[in-house]
């Protein structure tokens, strides 16, 4: 299992390029703490135009620690106070927090996330994860990483994420024409159905 924290910023007109630079200096500083960082730009979907930030640790405690550490760090108390002085986005999720239930993240060959997010009740979570294995034997054959989360917090906690990651926007292209076409692919959708609802899906560029 590992624990992922998300920012999400919508920047303001004419802003653009300095949230970006902020998002990468705020991913500086959670890295030098212990995180492995993820800057993006949502592409399709809800929230199109949006920045993310995500930041992954092993697990709670070692989250937890980061935490403490980052909020201690001059730069990171600077970093806001100048925020403050001179907003360039609305935040529109600050820091919510997700556990992994499936696979690993390959965000430094993987970089590009296609999201898919179910609504599905605690009570059959585990019948989901039985698909995940047969998902990815057929996902796998096109280099596709699959993850699978759950929320820690948040407004809608009866929620399933599955993570598809690419190496390339051209990977992704291709995976759609191909995987996300075949019968295969449209019988698992399909099954998935019987005990969850696809509710919204986006695209995350990497930064």
């Amino acid at each position: 299992m590992a624990v992922i924290g998300y920012t999400l910023a919508r920047p303001h007109l004419g802003k653009r390029s300095l949230v970006e630079n902020r998002a990468r200096q705020l991913g500086g500083i959670y890295s030098r703490h212990g995180a492995s960082v993820k800057v993006s730009s949502i592409v399709s979907g809800p929230n199109t135009g949006c920045i993310m930030l995500a930041r992954e640790y092993a697990d709670f405690r070692t989250a937890v620690k980061a935490f403490q550490a980052v909020n201690a760090d001059p730069e990171h108390v600077e970093f806001w106070k100048d925020r403050e002085a001179n907003p360039a986005a609305d935040i529109i999720t600050a820091r919510d927090i997700l556990r992994t239930v499936y696979g690993d993240n390959q965000w430094a060959t993987h970089p590009l996330s296609h999201i898919r997010r179910y609504e599905i009740t605690r009570d059959k979570v585990a019948e989901a994860l039985e698909i995940f294995p047969e998902a990815e034997k057929l996902v796998s054959k096109a280099d596709i990483n699959l993850v699978g989360a759950l929320p820690v917090t948040g407004e809608d906690l009866s929620t399933m994420i599955i993570s598809y990651q690419f190496r390339s926007i051209e990977h992704w292209g291709e995976a759609l024409d191909t995987v996300g076409a075949s019968d295969a692919f449209q019988a698992l959708v399909a099954k998935a159905a019987g005990f969850a609802t696809l509710r919204s899906a986006f695209t995350m560029l990497p930064l």
